[in-house]
Parts: structure tokens; sequence; C-alpha cells
């Protein structure tokens, strides 16, 4: 991957977050400078590359299989979702509040090296991973994944 892929191999951050802020996650798209579409949360991602895949690894703990699209375009993988909040219903008094609830949506730009016709997607512990295997890049019609559970 290039040193402007959205995520970054080498632990992304706070300067993946910044440029994803101001530049849009992906080519092409028409957001404007400082804007973000209202989208919730942003769920924290690992993406790397073995001798023959392309993975990526979504943290979407709470969720169903059920509320996780996975979509492939042009250059970029899509996940978006809504996690709903599964707490007791009642009063709290928080002490710390992490857990981030409401609609995401992650765009994830791929290397020219991996073949967006071969994604598949499966859901387990609490991660997505979607696997792409290496190839040529062509374009891409816009396609939905099926998300499988694995157990």
């Amino acid at each position: 991957m290039s040193q402007t892929d959205t995520l970054s191999c080498h632990g992304g951050g706070r300067m993946d977050d910044a440029f994803e802020f101001f530049f849009g996650a992906s080519r092409g798209r028409s957001q404007p400078f400082g804007m973000q579409p209202d989208l919730g949360w942003h769920p924290a991602a690992d993406v790397y590359e073995t001798k023959d895949e392309f993975i990526i690894q979504m943290d979407l703990a709470g969720m169903q299989r059920s509320e996780i699209e996975v979509i492939v375009e042009d250059d970029f993988v899509r996940v978006r979702g809504e996690r709903t909040n599964i707490a007791p219903p009642g009063k709290k008094h928080f002490h710390k509040m992490e857990i981030q609830i409401g609609p995401f949506e992650r765009h994830i730009q791929v290397p020219d090296t991996v073949d967006l016709s071969s994604a598949s997607a499966s859901y387990r512990a609490g991660f997505l991973f979607i696997h792409l295997r290496r190839g040529n890049l062509s374009p891409s019609p816009r396609r939905s994944i099926p998300v499988e559970q694995k157990d």
C-alpha cells in the first residue's frame, strides 16, 4: 500500500484520521473540504497483506452479521452498518462512556495487486474479516458481498 492509503499498515493513527477528515476516505469523493457525513462512530480496523491475500479486519463487537453491509466498487471496499445500544434499560449513572453506538461507514482503498472479484466476508467473535486474493485490479461494478457467520 502507498503512504496515502486511508489506513496505514504502520499502525494508522491520528495522521490517518486527520487525512481522512480533511480529504475524504476515497478518491473521487465529492465531500466538501473538512466536512464529513454524520455517520456516528469510526470502528477500528487492521489492514494487512499475507503471501496470498489482502485482509481487512474490523472490530464490530456487539453487532449482528445482518447489521453489517460490505460493498466493493472501483478500487475500494466500503463497510457500513449501525450498532445499537444493547445495555439494559433504565436510568444509569456513567463513570466512563467509551462504547460508541449508531451508524458508521468506512472506505478502505485497496492496492492495484488485489482482485476485487474475489472478495469474501465473514463475521466471527465480534470481528469482520474481508479477504481479497492477489491479482490485477480491474474496474469493478458496485456489488454487495454477503457476510458469513463463523463460529
